[in-house]
């Protein structure tokens, strides 16, 4: 027999086409395995081996065989695939090789009609007296597609099976008992009565089960598409009211949109921004991959500002961001140049506007410094907008960026976002400013009569039957998302007349999905096999996808377009006007539940096998090993950890090519000075690395202590640093350890134990003798230096020693090194009066600084120059180079 994969019927080998819903069978080849949520039935008879032992062979089979086509004929009318017959007790599976919106509900209903057509045969033989005990889980399970379950081949695997036995198991004669995740699926249409938790054979913990008791008569609903914004004028008046205070006041404002997936948010904001212009408005998303994407939205908004496109070289890059910061004007050159660095270094430009290298270490505050100053010159022009799109993945650094602008800038800047509602859970600041003004708008779901008129034009149709109406309405719950998913299942499956009774016969005959999830699940398994294929691996990519990156997981560009204007035909994507990567054309998941659903779909094992793949293709791209570098690390640790949880596959992780990203975008992290974030990257590395005890692991942890150093969490730090010192001993990593000794030695001067601190330099001291490391000198001798001259008061011996090692700096042609020596010798200088002196080095430190664009190293040059001005008699210029250094 030949299964369609389009609707699940078997067909006959010789068939062609389906017999039920006329897919070319060949087009529904073997797709292999899928992960499916699905729902197991388990029917038992009770006590029928006893009585079997007491009659003749062929009589047990006479009882028997009317009892399975019973069973079996219940089961299929309900959707259900029977899996195998075990003696006298039956298997059977709900939701594959094609899952419904309603499977859990459909196999608890055929339990019921199990026991009642029991019942009726028991009615119609008194001898018979069969009673019956069932058991339904739902639960995630890897499908077999092409399994054949009449020819013996196992269909699903998962614990979803064993449990749903163990509660059929607990059931009692003619009962019914039920999981928890089928129980919350199905309460609105069942009655259930609450049991105790279920101590099952093979459980380490006792099982929640519900009985059921009675079935309920429920409606069904459907239907869905796109039509004119409905029932959100309140909101759209305080969107105005809020943009028309901003551009009257001149002054910021915040406010977020609150809401569940599919409530309407960033519909609402495509139609308000529409309404202010598209120069006004700039847009950024925040990304689900997790930590490390931290400006996204804000790196977004500037390409489009700038023009930028991921695929720019760096040169085109840097000229496209200074042509940007020239068109905005500003206080004077210094300025424009200071801005050019920053954009270049959020965005990934290696270049500054005179051709420094600007991969210096930036404080976050400078950073934050610089972006709202971009804006505010934009807000010069005109009132602007920015949008940031689903907070509630942004990571804190993101969120203290937006506060700052909308705290503090100078113009007239709306910033409006949308979120779940468990972003002001943790960020009361989001709730209402200092002054009390709300800066959240909740929506709501709409009202039936809302969502009436709403469904009224997603269809075109001006009036629809009573029964259809009331169908789709309680289904959607007031969800726009809910009926437009419905609409466009029902556009999918072939309506072109959408009048009266064809309209209610189509909502009639087609699965109506009971949630978002079950409803996208449902609608991704209607594609055939090539679109499906297609959709996962995009999802593999993630909300925002490339017609190049799936062609690149599907080894092969060929139909691919088409595949993807199929999609979009059924509204699961959408494609960007234009592109961030130059020749590829850029799509978009309508709804990032829709990707998930596709993503979950796909085995651990070939999801782990993608994300490699995806890597390779990013790693590719122009500034890939900067630019991308969180996003490759992000997959390839997504491998290694799907590998790992499988356990038993031929698929290999990634491990030391995902540890060298991680560690990689931890290092770009530190160069941004977004500490914590690095912090983050290190552990996330050493977690992807496992607890072997190497020489990789022991430099990672390095890494992170330092960093926790620098966060001041100097206790961790300390312990951190105190295991990788001795770690380092045993290794014969010198190297290692020496570091370690530096900055605990540094930790030591700042908490009081300057006893600690010479001994630790001084073994410090003998290592860098021993062994050739000229860096590790340098470090030395700069913590060494100031310590003599703190605790020592031996001054005169550090500005000696400082200088002594100038020569090895120099040589090493490590800016941030150089800027750190004029800035130590100058500071040195200036406590011990030697003004000339401390004057150059603080000028070269800050030239220095200017040309690398280090902010925190000119701000803190320039500040102490104003001291050196100060104390020569020299006030011409004190009062603008402290306006300066203050405003970095």
């Amino acid at each position: 027999m030949k299964t369609c994969t389009a609707c699940g019927q078997t067909n006959p080998e010789q068939a062609r086409f389906c017999l039920s819903c006329g897919t070319p069978l060949a087009s529904a080849a073997p797709r292999g395995e899928e992960r499916k949520v699905i729902t197991i039935l388990f029917a038992d008879l009770v006590g029928f081996t006893t009585k079997a032992e007491q009659l003749d062979p062929e009589a047990v089979r006479g009882m028997l065989d009317p009892y399975y086509a019973q069973l079996r004929g219940e089961l299929e009318r309900f959707g259900g695939t029977v899996e195998k017959f075990i003696g006298d007790a039956v298997m059977a599976i709900f939701g594959a090789p094609v899952a419904h919106e309603d499977d859990a509900e459909r196999a608890v209903r055929a339990a019921f009609a199990i026991q009642a057509a029991v019942a009726a045969m028991n009615a119609a033989d008194p001898d018979l007296g069969l009673r019956v005990r069932i058991g339904v889980n739902t639960g995630e399970a890897l499908v077999v597609l092409e399994a054949r379950p009449s020819e013996g081949e196992a269909m699903v695997a998962g614990d979803v099976i064993n449990t749903a036995a163990r509660l059929q198991t607990a059931a009692p004669p003619d009962g019914i008992v039920v999981g928890e995740a089928t129980y919350r699926a199905t309460a609105h249409a069942i009655d259930y009565e609450a049991l105790d938790p279920q101590q099952v054979k093979g459980k380490a913990l006792p099982v929640a089960a519900w009985k059921a008791v009675a079935t309920r008569y429920v409606r069904s609903r459907r239907e869905t598409s796109r039509a004119p914004l409905v029932g959100r004028e309140p909101e759209m008046a305080v969107l105005r009211e809020r943009w028309e205070k901003v551009r009257s006041s001149r002054r910021p404002a915040l406010l977020t949109l609150l809401g569940p997936p599919g409530i309407g948010k960033s519909r609402l904001l495509r139609e308000f921004t529409a309404e202010l212009g598209a120069t006004a408005v700039f847009w950024g998303r925040c990304l689900s991959y997790g930590d490390g994407i931290t400006y996204w939205a804000v790196d977004e908004m500037l390409r489009d500002a700038a023009g930028v496109m991921h695929s720019d070289e760096d040169s085109t890059m840097s000229a496209k961001l200074s042509s940007l910061v020239e068109s905005l004007g500003g206080s004077d050159a210094a300025e424009a140049r200071t801005l050019t660095v920053a954009l270049g270094t959020l965005i990934g430009s290696s270049t500054t506007g005179t051709g420094g290298d600007s991969r210096a270490r930036i404080s976050r505050t400078e950073l934050h410094w610089a972006i709202r100053r971009v804006f505010e010159l934009m807000a010069r022009r005109g009132p602007i907008a920015l949008v940031f799109e689903d907070l509630h993945w942004a990571e804190p650094t993101l969120l203290e960026l937006i506060r700052y602008i909308a705290d503090g800038a100078d113009g007239s800047i709306l910033v409006v976002g949308s979120s779940r509602p468990e972003l002001v859970e943790t960020r009361p600041e989001f709730v209402a400013d200092s002054e009390g003004e709300r800066r959240t708008l909740a929506l709501s779901a709409l009202t039936a009569a809302q969502s009436e008129t709403l469904l009224s034009g997603l269809l075109g149709a001006p009036e629809l039957p009573a029964g259809a109406v009331e169908r789709l309405l309680r289904n959607a719950g007031g969800n726009p998302l809910f009926l437009e998913e419905t609409v466009g299942m029902l556009a999918a499956a072939g309506i072109s007349d959408v009048g009266g009774g064809k309209l209610l016969e189509r909502v009639e005959s087609l699965p109506v999905p009971s949630s978002l999830q079950s409803l996208i699940e449902a609608r991704v398994d209607q594609l055939p096999p090539r679109e499906k294929k297609a959709a996962q691996h995009a999802a593999v990519v993630g909300g925002v996808f490339w017609s190049g990156a799936v062609a690149h997981l599907n080894e092969s560009r060929d139909g691919l377009d088409q595949d993807l204007e199929t999609l979009e035909r059924r509204d699961l994507i959408q494609a960007a006007a234009t592109s961030s990567i130059e020749s590829e054309d850029e799509y978009a998941f309508k709804h990032i539940l829709i990707r998930d659903v596709a993503y979950g779909e796909l085995p651990k094992a070939r999801r782990a096998a993608l994300h490699s793949r995806i890597a390779e293709w990013i790693s590719a791209l122009p500034g890939a090993e900067d630019q991308y570098v969180e996003i490759v690390a992000y997959h390839l640790e997504q491998a290694c950890r799907l590998v790992r949880e499988v356990g038993r596959t031929t698929v290999v992780a990634p491990v030391a090519a995902a540890t060298q990203a991680l560690a990689r975008a931890g290092e770009r992290a530190e160069r941004l000075e977004g500490f914590r974030e690095a912090a983050r990257f290190y552990t996330r590395a050493l977690d992807v690395l496992g607890a072997t005890d190497n020489e990789q692991r022991l430099g990672l942890r390095l890494r992170r202590g330092l960093v926790l150093k620098a966060l001041g969490e100097l206790g961790q730090a300390t312990t951190e640093l105190v295991e990788i010192e001795r770690r380092a001993l045993v290794l014969e990593r010198p190297d290692l350890r020496c570091e370690a000794l530096i900055a605990l030695a540094n930790i030591d001067g700042k908490q009081g134990r300057p006893a600690d601190a010479r001994r630790r330099l001084e073994e410090a001291e003998t290592i860098v003798r021993a062994i050739d490391a000229p860096r590790l000198l340098v470090q030395q001798v700069f913590e060494h230096s100031a310590f003599r001259a703190h605790f020592d008061s031996a001054a005169d011996v550090a500005i000696n020693d400082l200088r002594r090692v100038f020569p090895t700096v120099e040589t090493l042609g490590d800016r941030s090194l150089l800027m750190e020596g004029h800035m130590r010798l100058g500071t040195l200088l200036f406590n011990v009066g030697r003004l000339a002196g401390a004057e150059w080095e603080l000028t070269e430190c800050s030239k220095l600084a200017a040309e690398a664009g280090s902010f925190r190293a000119k701000a803190r040059a320039d500040s102490l120059l104003g001291f050196v001005k100060y104390y020569r008699g020299e006030f011409g210029d004190i009062r603008d180079r402290s306006r300066r250094s203050s405003a970095r």
